[in-house]
């Protein structure tokens, strides 16, 4: 979910789909820096990057689908444990195998970096709270206002100005996240507040990126990351771990407050692939943005709404209704008409 891309992605990306951690290793240097825009720039890294960024979103919604589909069995703190716990097994191997542990070790964490872990790693716990609750695709619509957020916050945030024009489309998504709410059309899910203070979370996390990577390794971070996911799922599951707050009041408060079961050995298998599921998406979001360029390649993972729609339809028989479609049609206008802005500036 993008270190060193940071500055693009405070305008064109989710990432990270929420919490997908992409570990970008690229390190700049004067040269041989036009050789690498020239390349991104042929037809066939085009594609490649396209594809490898499909791929991505692929693994990712279907990560999240299933997820929601395992909430009413398992909770959210030890589905996070166990995910976070194999994801970052398998990133420090990759970390490992790509030039060692000498940046993780030399670097002492400051408190902005674990800031950025802490407000991350509630991106994500309350974006998987929300899904308990939600129909999978109202809340990948609302989660894609991210851009737009991150847009209205950044001049307050890192002092960025911010254009006439991006005001437009920050109202522009904005309504369309009240339209995929619909309120005052049957009853109003409390949930869908929830996935906004996550989409929220996520946008300042993004902005967190700039200033902390002019300072740590990509890895350092996207390590740290994980450690904040792992230590969130831990602590909740201290707190709730025994079942004995339990709430079932509401889908999204029993799967945030229910004990910890012992999983069958299906389903243990499957809560360790979600961790594998997410060191996969780490490995070609990362591809996906270093082979072609970023503003080109960042429309496809609006391409999450279909899959999103696809799988619901699937596992649930779920069709996303007017409003979802009429809401997250107004997003991806607003998401695509900046990137398209931004493109023309650079």
């Amino acid at each position: 979910m993008h270190w060193q891309r940071a500055a693009i992605c405070l305008r064109l990306r989710r990432a990270g789909k929420r919490d997908i951690m992409a570990i970008d290793s690229t390190k700049s240097a004067p040269a041989g820096t036009d050789a690498r825009r020239d390349a991104a720039a042929r037809p066939q890294q085009k594609l490649k990057g396209a594809l490898i960024l499909s791929a991505a979103v692929a693994v990712t919604a279907l990560q999240d689908a299933f997820i929601k589909d395992l909430s009413q069995s398992y909770p959210v703190h030890q589905m996070q444990t166990i995910r976070a716990g194999t994801a970052l097994l398998l990133i420090t191997g990759w970390i490992v195998a790509s030039g060692g542990l000498r940046p993780l070790l030399r670097t002492r964490p400051s408190g902005l970096l674990l800031l950025r872990s802490a407000i991350l790693s509630l991106a994500s716990l309350s974006f998987y709270i929300s899904l308990a609750a939600m129909d999978f695709p109202d809340a990948v619509a609302i989660y894609f206002s991210m851009p737009l957020i991150v847009a209205a916050l950044s001049g307050a945030v890192i002092g960025e100005r911010v254009p006439p024009w991006r005001w437009i489309a920050v109202g522009v998504g904005f309504i369309g996240v009240v339209i995929v709410q619909h309120p005052g059309v049957g009853v109003f899910e409390p949930a869908s507040l929830i996935v906004l203070f996550s989409t929220l979370c996520y946008a300042i996390g993004l902005m967190l990126t700039r200033p902390v990577g002019m300072r740590v390794n990509s890895a350092v971070m996207g390590f740290w990351q994980l450690i904040g996911f792992l230590a969130t799922g831990l602590l909740l599951s201290l707190i709730f771990g025994d079942g004995a707050f339990h709430d079932p009041a509401h889908p999204s408060l029993s799967y945030l407050t229910a004990g910890w079961v012992t999983p069958t050995w299906p389903h243990l298998l499957q809560l360790a692939g979600f961790g594998v599921a997410a060191a996969a998406a780490t490995i070609l979001y990362t591809a996906g943005y270093k082979v072609a360029a970023p503003s080109f390649v960042a429309p496809f993972e609006y391409s999450a709404l279909l899959w999103a729609s696809l799988l619901s339809y699937l596992l649930w028989g779920r069709v996303p209704g007017v409003s979802t479609l009429t809401g997250a049609a107004l997003i991806v206008a607003a998401g695509l008409w900046m990137i398209w802005r931004e493109s023309r500036k650079h």
